[in-house]
């Protein structure tokens, strides 16, 4: 199922790119319609998440898959209506989706690998979208996107039936409970959030000279792809702190000669590593809000978008990436210390899951 809603994942942020940068964008409303379909996309999946959580406690349980689909066919029709569908429609896609692959997650023990192999595809879906959209693709491009689309949401259908739980997600979301060792959950998901604030923000505003090839382009994509994906594997290896102390402080590093392409790309890789990190923290603390704990760090992502719309910019290049590189390491290190997780990733959800066992 993983596999499936990442596919979908890139087919759905492909779609979103292609509609805003080839034809949203072009119209005398275009720099408006970006703050609006940021605002859609990235901040309503709070509130989406939070009523996610609501429905699966009463017992919907085919609910995050639902919502996906519902998302997927929205995101389609917004991309030939209007902005404010296009970002509902994603919105309500990643929120599915990612609740989908939380409990994937837990059930399988794979402690945060998941998180990084669904969320980085979208990466290169925006890529590919915008690619498509500069270099004159036409619109019926849409139709087979969305062939394809409707036939990853049938397969992640029957993926689920076969599995006979029909989107029922066995996991420590079953008997609505959750868990009562929610000490440090408010300082920690705080400082969490100003590293998601931190990273949208840094990744919007640090560029890089050498990116003016295709070449180029696609390197610094495929960095930040991989590094997202590895950042999940590493951390259910070596432990979310320890992750983070080893990638944040070398990319601080490498962002100093981020003139040079290997180690802007580098830095890039290092820097994205950390984004599974955040999300997997919160979810130890607030196992039975996996939705709402989605939203919020998704809301964090569009918070980091602003300063660059409005072109607020107190360092440039390098310097911002390396002096945002580590003041992430020191959020994420108090977050860590004040929320009381054990260092090397088994917290409070792990030692959970072994007494289930």
């Amino acid at each position: 199922m993983t596999a499936l809603y990442s596919v979908l994942h890139m087919f759905v942020d492909g779609v979103c790119a292609f509609a805003m940068f080839g034809t949203f964008l072009k119209q005398e409303q275009g720099y408006f319609y970006v703050l609006v379909y940021n605002f859609c996309a990235f901040a309503l999946q709070m509130p989406f998440g939070a009523v996610l959580d609501l429905w699966y406690a009463k017992g919907r349980k085919q609910s995050s898959f639902a919502v996906a689909c519902v998302g997927v066919v929205l995101t389609l029709v917004g991309a030939v209506t209007h902005p404010v569908i296009l970002g509902i429609g994603n919105a309500l896609f990643h929120i599915g989706g990612g609740v989908g692959i939380i409990h994937e997650d837990v059930k399988k023990g794979w402690r945060g690998r998941g998180l990084g192999v669904f969320v980085a595809p979208g990466a290169l879906g925006l890529y590919l979208g915008m690619q498509l959209a500069q270099n004159g693709a036409e619109a019926q491009w849409l139709y087979g996107a969305g062939a394809f689309m409707a036939i990853a949401c049938v397969g992640t259908a029957c993926v689920l039936r076969r599995r006979g739980v029909s989107g029922k997600m066995a996991g420590y979301l079953e008997d609505g409970r959750g868990l009562t060792e929610t000490t440090g959950v408010i300082p920690l998901a705080f400082c969490l959030f100003l590293a998601v604030v931190l990273r949208s923000y840094i990744g919007m505003a640090v560029t890089f000279s050498w990116k003016t090839t295709t070449f180029a382009a696609v390197l610094s994509t495929l960095a930040i792809v991989f590094g997202k994906t590895t950042g999940g594997f590493f951390m259910a290896r070596f432990g979310a702190f320890k992750t983070a102390a080893i990638c944040l402080p070398t990319a601080a590093v490498l962002y100093l000669f981020s003139g040079c392409m290997p180690a802007g790309a580098a830095a890039l890789f290092l820097f994205n590593m950390t984004m599974p990190i955040t999300l997997y923290l919160l979810i130890c603390k607030l196992p039975q809000y996996p939705g709402f704990s989605f939203g919020l760090l998704t809301f964090g992502l569009f918070l980091g978008f602003l300063p660059e719309y409005y072109g607020l910019r107190a360092l440039r290049g390098g310097v911002l990436g390396c002096a945002g590189s580590l003041v992430m390491l020191f959020i994420l290190a108090a977050g860590v210390f004040l929320g009381n997780p054990d260092e090397a990733g088994t917290t409070v959800f792990s030692r959970w899951m072994r007494n289930r066992k």
